[in-house]
């Protein structure tokens, strides 16, 4: 089943297969200024992690290990952006939250709540659960909105800048299609012989024929087929002669440390450059996903500098079980690549299946896809 597509993003982190109940006492993976992600919710984030990137179950203990320091990160940054709004006074009104559930049941043709509710259950959720995390993901969004919008502005002019700067990647360059006949300097008469392969090509004799009859070059076997070359390709001397040429024309014998060196351009073309006004809505994409990307983390560093941080528990299942199908569908790009830990308090103890493994967060965690949230009621205070 799938979630109503205008409500993805406040819910990108509701595939969660468990999630910790409040009477069930358990182990504390981490404490974030007294919040807490317990070992139930940390699993329920491996398996969405594992649902995500379409893990093959033979893959999962790999894929764990790779990812388990970075799912704790983007846990404990989280829940900082959600104690960052409680600080702002942000509150989701409860008539929203219902609005996103009743979305959810439309588009799954889920007629009603008990029916929602059974859904849940095989999902190990419940409905209580499914609002919380749609609440705390709205107000995460919104602490981002607030906090980074002004920085993530972009105007035409930085598209325009980007534009000139880079201008080389938004065309064609200008290249020659060419074919060749070398002759080795040492060649008997080898002057006399070259400008006689000029005049007779000249003359409309097929230069294919006469490379392969008399070159020496690697090429006759494609008839002298050199192909298209970039400007920039060949040596100067030679990107001279062979941009000079007109189309069929064929050069006079070009001294070279190979030998005498007859060209005869096939095609050639100047460069040509894509409109500005074609790519501006792709260079405005790219550059604020770079500046999501930097903005994004210089924010949570500081507020991972003033947070009490205690890592309580560093071993964690190496294994997931992950519902077959799921009301709350992930997306189907994969986790990016961890960065590996630089200090030795957070590398992994890699251990066999039957002991949980060592976890921490990574020295460098990679930011979230800067996708836009939704746009709620204001926040209440």
């Amino acid at each position: 089943m799938k979630l109503p597509k205008h409500a993805l993003p406040a819910l990108s982190l509701l595939a969660l297969a468990v999630l910790v109940r409040a009477e069930v006492v358990e182990r504390v993976i981490v404490r974030v200024n007294g919040d807490i992600v317990s070992q139930s919710e940390f699993v329920a984030r491996q398996a969405s992690a594992v649902q995500a990137a379409r893990v093959t179950p033979d893959r999962v203990e790999a894929f764990l290990r790779e990812n388990n320091a970075k799912i704790l990160q983007q846990a404990i940054d989280e829940l900082l952006l959600v104690q960052r709004a409680t600080e702002l006074g942000y509150r989701i009104p409860p008539q929203y939250v219902n609005e996103l559930v009743d979305s959810i049941m439309k588009e799954n043709n889920i007629a009603s709540e008990d029916e929602l509710v059974q859904q849940l259950r095989r999902e190990g959720m419940t409905l209580s659960e499914l609002k919380r995390n749609i609440e705390r993901n709205v107000l995460r969004q919104q602490v981002l909105q607030r906090e980074l919008n002004a920085k993530l502005a972009l105007t035409e002019a930085d598209a325009r800048a980007e534009y000139e700067a880079k201008k080389a990647e938004y065309g064609q360059p200008a290249f020659a299609h060419l074919q060749e006949i070398v002759l080795p300097a040492d060649t008997p008469n080898a002057q006399a012989q070259a400008l006689e392969l000029v005049k007779r090509a000249r003359a409309g004799e097929d230069f294919a024929e006469l490379a392969k009859a008399h070159s020496t070059a690697a090429s006759r076997a494609s008839g002298g087929d050199l192909g298209r070359l970039n400007r920039g390709d060949l040596p100067p001397e030679l990107e001279k002669a062979a941009f000079a040429l007109a189309v069929s024309a064929v050069s006079d014998p070009i001294p070279t440390p190979r030998g005498l060196l007859i060209l005869r351009s096939v095609e050639k073309s100047e460069a040509s450059f894509t409109p500005f006004e074609e790519v501006k809505e792709a260079i405005h994409k790219r550059l604020a996903q770079e500046r999501m990307t930097s903005q994004y983390e210089a924010y949570m560093e500081g507020l991972r500098k003033s947070a009490l941080i205690d890592l309580r528990v560093r071993e964690v299942p190496l294994s997931v079980t992950v519902a077959p199908s799921s009301l709350l569908e992930p997306p189907s790009a994969a986790p990016a690549p961890v960065a590996k830990p630089t200090s030795p308090d957070a590398e992994f103890n890699v251990s066999p299946q039957a002991v949980p493994e060592r976890v921490a967060p990574p020295a460098v965690p990679a930011p979230p896809h800067p996708t836009p949230a939704p746009t709620p009621p204001s926040p209440q205070g």
